[in-house]
């Protein structure tokens, strides 16, 4: 009787992460097969599947009336200059919280957690308006900066557990050895939370490449725009040619599913390696 439980409780479990999967994918495909597909076509029947895959107008017309590489470029220098300030800040702070002993170390690790629930939407009167004052508006810099200081909480939370992992005789023969602060964070620390580190960078880029509002409120030219800035132009003049749409849409979907796919291994051994001590 306990092996069939077991076997029903399996069962059902594997049917509703299979209903949670197919709910996901669901939209991928869709975006993905009617990018092959006439406006006709889909006119005719949406649900149906493409008459070839060897169509790519659809494609071509993206490349034709959009910029995409320069978008594209955008959008990848701007999340890697914001990946890296906020990993400037985030790594040295979580190590401080989590190995180095100060007045209101509690306090201000606190503070810092209690930040994260604060809606983003909040803070873009005051962003805007420091923004201004320092001339960064239609500026990169606004957006790298909001993107990483926005970033920061959440990466100290993380990286601070993974840090507390770490043992402390370790630090403590670091410091024997004569080694200041900024050579055990890059010999030591560093190169042993770098699963932590991949994670979080992963967490990152895929909120900085699907955010919208910031970009569209802060990047007003069309040189500066990011990818997800285009698709929203995309979905207002393509309105009613579907294809076209699912295709911009599919186009700036790929990049963030894509990293999913390949560092999927990253993100376990970084969310399972703090649970761990």
């Amino acid at each position: 009787m306990p092996k069939t439980t077991a076997i029903v409780t399996r069962t059902g479990v594997v049917a509703i992460l299979a209903l949670f999967a197919a709910a996901a994918l669901y939209p991928i495909l869709f975006m993905f097969f009617t990018s092959f597909r006439t406006s006709v076509e889909y006119t005719n029947n949406p649900l149906a599947w493409p008459q070839s895959f060897t169509y790519v107008e659809n494609f071509v017309s993206m490349f034709r009336n959009f910029d995409v590489i320069h978008l594209f470029l955008n959008t990848i220098l701007y999340i890697a200059l914001a990946a890296v300030i906020s990993l400037l800040v985030s790594v040295p702070a979580a190590f401080a919280i989590a190995k180095l002993r100060f007045p209101f170390r509690r306090l201000l690790f606190m503070t810092i957690i209690a930040s994260m629930v604060i809606p983003a939407i909040t803070f873009i009167i005051p962003d805007y308006i420091l923004m201004s004052d320092f001339n960064l508006v239609d500026n990169l810099w606004s957006v790298v900066l909001l993107w990483a200081a926005t970033s920061v909480p959440g990466s100290v939370f993380l990286l601070s557990a993974l840090t507390r992992s770490l043992p402390n005789e370790l630090v403590e023969a670091t410091k024997v050895d004569g080694a200041n602060y900024f050579h055990m964070m890059i010999r030591v620390v560093i190169p042993m939370i770098i699963p932590g580190i991949v994670t979080i960078t992963i967490f990152n880029v895929t909120t900085w490449w699907n955010d919208l509002l910031i970009p569209l409120i802060f990047l007003q030219s069309d040189t500066n725009k990011t990818m997800t800035v285009a698709v929203a132009t995309i979905v207002g003049r393509y309105s009613t040619d579907y294809p076209q749409l699912m295709t911009g849409l599919l186009m700036a979907a790929l990049p963030p599913i894509l990293i999913y796919i390949f560092l999927q291994s990253y993100i376990r051994r970084g969310i399972v390696m703090g649970a761990v001590k």
